[in-house]
């Protein structure tokens, strides 16, 4: 008679993706030893904070309806209209918005294992519903979804995403998983040549294990990482997510032997609400994303225009609008709509936002402390370049202006105008660790370093200029759940007599 003993995993973090790896060990038989930096008020990384949106392929509405059968209110229907969103459409779009840079065989892991990885969060009591704000409509009965981008959690406006959290911990701790709150991951350990445990808290204290993953997130709450990576510029950003994301499981897993990959000089920065301050918890709303900027124009406090504000759909887009107001004089600008609009941004994209309204635009030049002449200026060279009619429609671009508005340009001349405050609120950072698609670490020359995985926000190669929203979340969870899985099944030991 023999018996296998079981291996030990310590996963570090307890995001979407240490949730899901942790789960994935402890399902592969594997003893695991789940740390978390905060405690548990903090649990759920930048995924808490998120709007729940996972990008996933699919077939058609059989796909969809296999996952859920929950309608927002007013959008239940007859029956379901959705265009296939392929493999082959999933991946050619993220390697487009990398500029090719993406490492292809993430990319492709992440397409084909998505829509399979949105059902086992579900089997886990994740639930999912179909969203109007990206897209899904009714009309005579039939709902008709556009390819991709179809499902969010359950719950409202951004804080969505800790909705995904709440039950994939109880299910870890359902069956099994140790979790080890306010326990920060210090340093992997060695030992002849392989992952022998880890020193958490100040280094003083060890854990025993076969295989680490490391799931703690990027580098955007470390004032030191972002001056040194990001630029000077960005030491005083707003974070939109976790605080405790300060780059140590990375810098533990370099130390260790791993690779760096990704573009360690971009990140993920929305438009934010200045006055809404960054979450202390993990079930706090984070501050809300000013997504309205493709309904209206954005301008500096040169009161000039300087990006094009609907180069295709916000949810495509919306990640990169920080990073244009960064480069703005004083890092902030100005969101400015119409009554054409206004009330859509207010009830979908403002959140708890408050709005500067004025009659005439030398008063609300005067009210949001911009150049009178300049806006006035602005807004007349776009109201002119945009074509005629009156509707807001996506095949609407502006003639002759610099910079362009490609899609739905309409012109600014229903007061009263409204104006939001806008600053970069950035989310999470692109660089990082190195890895396959199994979720194994690299070293310099390609190889695995023995026991050693990562995921998530930690690693790099995936994201570079840009990436499409809810593919974050799907990453967390296809390479949290990947790597959980491979360190489990590669850490188990032969069996031995009894």
């Amino acid at each position: 008679m023999t018996k296998t003993r079981m291996p030990t995993i310590v996963v570090a973090g307890a995001g979407l993706t240490g949730l899901s790896a942790a789960v994935s060990a402890r399902e592969a038989g594997a003893r695991v030893v789940l740390l978390e930096k905060g405690s548990r008020r903090d649990v759920g990384g930048n995924a808490a904070f998120s709007g729940g949106l996972f990008l996933f392929r699919y077939d058609g509405p059989d796909d969809l309806t296999s996952i859920t059968h929950d309608f927002e209110p007013g959008m239940k229907a007859d029956r379901i209209e959705a265009p296939p969103y392929t493999r082959q459409a999933f991946a050619a779009e993220l390697m487009a918005m990398s500029s090719g840079r993406a490492e292809p065989r993430l990319v492709d892991t992440l397409a084909e294992r998505s829509l399979d990885t949105v059902r086992w969060l579900a089997s886990k009591g994740v639930r999912f519903t179909f969203n109007r704000t990206l897209g899904a409509e009714v009309r005579d009965g039939v709902l008709h979804i556009p390819p991709g981008q179809v499902l969010t959690c359950t719950g409202e406006g951004m804080s969505r995403g800790f909705e995904v959290i709440r039950p994939l911990l109880a299910h870890a701790e359902r069956i099994g998983v140790e979790i080890r709150w306010s326990t920060p991951l210090a340093e992997v350990l060695h030992s002849d040549g392989t992952v022998s445990g880890v020193a958490v808290g100040d280094g003083g204290r060890t854990l025993p294990a076969d295989a680490v993953v490391v799931a703690t997130g990027g580098f955007q709450a470390s004032r030191d990482l972002r001056r040194e990576h990001l630029g000077p510029q960005w030491e005083t950003v707003r974070l939109r997510g976790t605080r405790l994301a300060t780059g140590d499981g990375i810098q533990a897993a370099l130390r260790a032997g791993a690779d760096r990959a990704g573009s360690w000089s971009r990140c993920h920065s929305a438009a934010v609400d200045p006055t809404m301050p960054a979450p202390e918890s993990s079930a706090a709303a984070p501050p809300f994303p000013l997504h309205g900027f493709w309904l209206g124009v954005l301008v500096n406090r040169d009161g000039e225009r300087f990006v094009d504000e609907g180069p295709g759909p916000w949810v495509r887009n919306y990640s990169k609008m920080g990073k244009a107001i960064m480069r703005q004089p004083g890092c902030e600008a100005f969101e400015i709509f119409d009554q054409r609009t206004a009330a859509r941004v207010a009830d979908e994209f403002a959140g708890s936002a408050v709005p500067i309204v004025a009659d005439t635009v030398p008063e609300l030049a005067e009210r949001i402390g911009v150049p009178t002449g300049r806006l006035v200026r602005t807004l007349a060279t776009f109201n002119d370049a945009c074509p005629p009619g009156d509707d807001t429609s996506e095949d609407r671009g502006t003639a002759d202006i610099t910079p362009a508005k490609s899609h739905w340009a309409s012109p600014l001349d229903r007061p009263p105008f409204v104006a939001y405050h806008a600053v970069a609120g950035l989310t999470f950072t692109f660089g990082g660790i190195r890895i396959d698609p199994d979720g194994r670490a690299l070293d310099p020359d390609g190889v695995p370093v023995p026991g050693l995985y990562a995921a998530g926000e930690a690693v790099g190669g995936l994201f570079y200029g840009d990436y499409p929203g809810g593919a974050a979340l799907m990453r967390a969870a296809v390479f949290g759940r990947a790597a959980g899985r491979t360190a489990a099944t590669e850490t188990r030991p032969a069996p031995h007599p009894a």
